[in-house]
């Protein structure tokens, strides 16, 4: 067959194959009980590794996402302050509604008044005084009642619908029909359960 091919076969030995060396076998022992289940000292025998609460949140530090999970604690965070001050804040809105409507039967009295006092006035001018009556009072309860909204919000805020409610002489009765009104058209809007 060589003279046929027009070469002679060579016998070669093949290499010697490079042993690979194979590693300890590794048994891994999760321990995530509080307490611990698992002896912390048996890292230290061969070929044992324990992986427990404490080495889990080691690694977690060190890994390239703690970054990621520091932003989600803090936006968590945040979103739960945000609510309890809407929580809070939303204890006073009963007094602050009522306050306003305090306000508004107040403006309508006076309006009244006028048009006793004052029978020909005209319509044209008895609108115009109406409205600028009502702008006054509105800007006058504007910022106390958007400021009391921001105290109340605040923790330990609950005494500002206490002292609004002092300060103008509201009707406790009027501030709880309010919140009635608030709660039964809440349920309302929420629907068949």
């Amino acid at each position: 067959t060589a003279t046929r091919v027009g070469r002679i076969p060579e016998r070669r030995r093949p290499e010697p194959v490079a042993e690979v060396p194979r590693p300890e076998p590794v048994l891994f022992l999760l321990d995530l009980a509080m307490p611990r289940d698992v002896d912390a000292a048996v890292h230290r025998l061969a070929g044992v590794r324990l992986v427990d609460i404490e080495s889990l949140a080691d690694a977690s530090a060190d890994a390239p996402m703690a970054a990621d999970v520091d932003m989600v604690r803090r936006i968590v965070a945040d979103e739960v302050a945000a609510f309890g001050a809407a929580q809070r804040a939303a204890h006073i809105t009963p007094t602050v509604v009522a306050l306003r409507s305090m306000a508004a039967d107040v403006v309508a009295g006076e309006i009244a008044r006028l048009e006793g006092r004052l029978p020909g006035l005209d319509d044209k001018h008895r609108a115009e005084i109406t409205q600028t009556v009502k702008r006054v009072v509105d800007k006058l309860l504007h910022a106390p009642t958007v400021r009391v909204k921001q105290l109340a919000a605040e923790p330990g805020g609950a005494g500002y619908a206490d002292a609004l409610r002092t300060l103008f002489d509201l009707d406790q009765e009027t501030v709880a029909s309010v919140s009635r009104a608030e709660n039964s058209t809440t349920e309302k809007n929420r629907g068949p359960a």
